[in-house]
């Protein structure tokens, strides 16, 4: 059985996400706390919770540079009055 310290306060918030700090850190309310700060917890724990658990990021499409629009002003474009 592995242990982890934790270094802040773990919430899980009541969109299932969860939030790392102070409770004046939290807006909405309706929050749990998973986890005290300095207290070791047994990694199964977390995990269950969802902490550690990192998900892909999604990739993003390269945009081509003809695709790009180019919104400069030329010199040209801009009359003196």
């Amino acid at each position: 059985m592995e242990f982890i310290k934790v270094e802040n306060d773990i919430w899980k918030l009541a969109d299932g996400s969860l939030y790392e700090g102070d409770v004046s850190g939290i807006s909405g309310g309706q929050a749990s706390k998973i986890a005290k700060k300095g207290h070791e917890y047994q990694k199964d724990y977390l995990e269950k919770h969802g902490w550690g658990v990192k998900k892909e990021a999604p990739k993003k499409k390269s945009v081509k540079k003809s695709e790009v629009e180019d919104k400069a002003i030329k010199p040209s474009d801009v009359e003196d009055k």
